[in-house]
């Protein structure tokens, strides 16, 4: 993906948590509105919970990919090994994990 894609996915990103915030401030003060019904109230708190794991997802999601760059560019700087190798020496005290450089 260019640099341009990446910026607009960014901003697309922000944008999408931005609106999952405003919705979470309003739902959170429906659903403590005593001058609604209960009925009402659950609704809205049911939304509140969607609304929250929706945002956890995608912050998640924006999360991984900025491990993942920065795995890349440290992996591009030789700053990290590419990968790791099992070995069958089980008296070693790290379970017979070793790195390969």
């Amino acid at each position: 993906m260019g640099e341009q894609g990446e910026r607009d996915e960014n901003d697309l990103r922000s944008g999408i948590i931005d609106q999952l915030e405003q919705s979470l401030t309003m739902s959170q003060g429906m659903m403590t509105n005593l001058k609604l019904d209960p009925k009402t109230r659950e609704r809205w708190t049911q939304l509140h919970t969607n609304t929250a794991q929706v945002l956890n997802q995608v912050l998640r999601d924006k999360q991984y990919r900025d491990w993942e760059k920065r795995l890349k560019e440290l992996e591009a700087a030789g700053r990290i090994p590419r990968k790791t190798v099992w070995s069958r020496d089980t008296s070693s005290e790290d379970n017979g994990r070793s790195v390969s450089l």
